[in-house]
């Protein structure tokens, strides 16, 4: 992509003649005399007695698109952390362009041409655009230049209709990562991109857009490191694929030829897909209905796992939320719920609780976990008043159920006594869902993207668990923007957009009917004016 600030291009410190990896290094494969854009060489990072990562040896080449995988805890984070010079290595060193980087710091990094686009992106939700453009940045130059630079680098990642007045927390989860990726643009030319689970929270035109973007990087020479736990948006756009397994390479390889099975069983050796169950629906729990002939009616039984699949935040989000009582907006205006055949309109979540409703939340950090509390009290937080006794909980049904939980689960760590905070993303969010499963059980469990950030093995296990749960008749309702969710959790689902839907079988070409009936709702909507709310 072309610059945006005309400044030359920068020189990685701390440069060392000679300072090429030896020719026939492990897993370096970049044609001799054409050096690879960033390399790792025997990088390993230890936190006492912690192995994070051990011996890592790769690299990306300049235009190369490398997808990074690795189950929750296989060394990921900390090799990003390294890339960008917030780590450094215990042993082993990196790379930019042939030159060993001494001890690099963030600043460095950037200045070199490294742009980390996270998850969660690094702005300041309170500030404009214009302002968290610009932190940090220490170089000299007027309100005016820094507009200039600004536009051109919002144009350049397709946000240029945005006013820069604009404050950071009124942008949607796709825009932030655009304005992170602009922010990269404003310090001049990306050589280094590195995609820090990007698609987690978008749905199918924000990843189209952002896979757009990010090929024509790749195209004018920029090195990309996508890391990713969906496998389908790692086959989309990376052409090799480097598996970490607690902290070491497992497998490094290119795509042609790889199949999702193949990836999935380096991710996680021993992996078996979760087969989904034949269902024997019950009465129906929860009904969805619209005033309009032609809108929403929705039912869901006990007994099944049904879907609701849709555009990232989208209506199908609001919906589940609107029947725990989190209270309704402009989407959900005119719908009504029945439960058991009788109007249910709660007005907050307790009193869904106390119909039996229970809600897991689409983040759980921020809306689901106590990060100061212990695993085992994150469990039971909800439930203190029905085990307590002379104000504590009681021993045997409150540490009884949390280990039945772990078992279902098949929980991965340390004692649930320890901090919750020292579990995985995948190992966390199967004690969220064991929160609102045990030791009290719903009716009518209600879940949002109940496996994103998950790797395969903790998916597999949740798939089951909750498959499980509706085998004993509970009633389960899925509500996602990810089609592959859909597709090996559900034995039906609907296809919503805006207060339209059609009702999808479980089948082998589940996930084609899902992504196809999508885009076809989403162009009547287009065709006949109407918007997605």
């Amino acid at each position: 992509m072309s610059t945006t600030s005309g400044r030359s291009e920068a020189r990685p410190a701390g440069e060392e003649p000679g300072g090429s990896l030896p020719a026939g290094s492990a897993g370096l494969t970049n044609p001799p005399g054409t050096p690879p854009r960033i390399a790792f060489a025997d990088v390993s990072k230890y936190f006492g007695a912690t192995v994070a990562l051990d011996g890592v040896t790769f690299e990306v080449a300049p235009g190369e698109i490398v997808g990074l995988l690795g189950h929750n805890g296989a060394g990921k984070s900390t090799l990003i952390n390294v890339a960008s010079g917030a780590l450094q290595p215990s042993t082993g060193r990196m790379l930019l362009d042939g030159r060993f980087m001494d001890s690099p710091s963030p600043a460095a990094m950037a200045e070199a041409g490294l742009c980390v686009v996270s998850q969660v992106p690094a702005l300041i939700p309170g500030i404009s655009i214009l302002d968290n453009l610009f932190l940090g940045d220490k170089r000299r130059s007027t309100r005016a230049q820094r507009i200039e630079r600004a536009h051109a680098a919002l144009t350049e990642v397709g946000l240029g209709h945005l006013s820069l007045r604009t404050i950071a927390s009124q942008l949607s989860v796709g825009e932030r990562q655009l304005v992170d990726l602009a922010r990269g643009l404003v310090r001049g030319d990306i050589r280094i991109l590195l995609l820090d689970e990007p698609t987690a929270a978008l749905g199918l035109p924000e990843t189209a857009n952002l896979h757009r973007l990010v090929r024509g990087f790749a195209a004018s020479g920029t090195a990309v490191v996508y890391v990713s736990h969906r496998l389908p948006d790692i086959m989309d756009i990376c052409s090799r694929a480097v598996v970490l397994n607690a902290g070491a390479v497992v497998l490094d390889a290119s795509m042609d030829g790889l199949s999702l099975d193949d990836l999935a069983a380096a991710l996680a050796p021993g992996f078996t897909k979760a087969e989904s169950t034949t269902a024997t629906p019950g009465e129906i729990v929860l009904g969805v209905h619209d005033p309009d002939p032609d809108g929403l009616e929705l039912e869901f039984r006990a007994g099944e796992v049904v879907g609701i699949f849709g555009m990232a935040a989208g209506i199908e989000f609001d919906i589940l939320t609107a029947a725990f009582g989190l209270g309704r907006n402009r989407k959900t205006t005119g719908l009504t719920f029945d439960l058991h055949g009788r109007p249910f309109t709660p007005r907050s979540p307790r009193q869904a609780i106390r119909a039996g409703v229970h809600l897991v939340p689409a983040d759980r950090e921020t809306d689901g976990l106590a990060h100061n509390l212990s695993a085992r009290d994150n469990v039971m937080l909800p439930w203190f008043g029905s085990y307590a006794r002379a104000g504590a909980i009681g021993r045997t049904t409150g540490v009884a159920a949390y280990e039945e939980g772990r078992t279902l689960f098949n929980v991965q760590g340390p004692p649930g006594t320890h901090s919750i905070d020292e579990f995985s993303g995948g190992n966390r969010q199967k004690h969220l869902i064991a929160r609102w499963t045990l030791p009290r059980r719903p009716e009518l469990l209600l879940l949002l993207q109940p496996t994103q950030g998950v790797d395969v093995g903790g998916k597999n296990d949740i798939i089951r668990a909750v498959q499980e749960y509706a085998a004993q008749g509970m009633c389960v309702v899925v509500a996602s923007s990810e089609s592959d969710e859909i597709m090996r959790m559900c034995h039906r689902a609907y296809v919503v957009y805006g207060h339209r839907h059609a009702l999808i079988p479980a089948g082998a070409d589940m996930e084609g009917q899902l992504l196809s009936t999508l885009l076809a709702l989403a162009g009547d909507a287009v065709s006949t004016g109407g918007q997605a709310s």
